[in-house]
């Protein structure tokens, strides 16, 4: 496990995330963000966006918070975004379930870096 990695690809992950969550808001400003469920969506993924961008830093909120817990916690904002997108459309029950059965193991992953410092995801904990 090499940690430098991981907060590199973190980093990534959050720059990533932050521009999906800003070009929803930019390109989607005037129709569909108006519904709560896809402004709740950008909001979310903005949110993981700078979980994951503080965890790829060193900074007094991660002196406060290991990086881990910053991934962890942006893990889980993301996986609670995705089922949000098919929320209420007409495609169907089924693409519902498999985005929310992903954003349930997502949020399960980022659950473990959050609270129980990696040990089942990783193995061993990062403490």
């Amino acid at each position: 496990m090499n940690e430098r990695r991981d907060r590199r690809l973190s980093a990534v992950l959050g720059v990533f995330l932050l521009v999906v969550a800003g070009g929803a808001l930019a390109l989607f400003s005037v129709g569909r963000l108006e519904t709560p469920v896809v402004l709740a969506q950008a909001a979310l993924l903005g949110a993981a966006g700078v979980c994951d961008v503080v965890a790829a830093t060193d900074s007094q909120l991660t002196d406060r918070w290991a990086w881990y817990r910053w991934n962890g916690l942006g893990t889980v904002l993301l996986g609670l975004s995705l089922p949000l997108g098919s929320a209420g459309s007409s495609d169907g029950t089924l693409f519902l379930a498999v985005t929310g059965i992903g954003g349930l193991s997502l949020a399960a992953l980022g659950f473990d870096m959050l609270v129980f410092h990696g040990r089942y995801s990783r193995g061993t904990r990062l403490d």
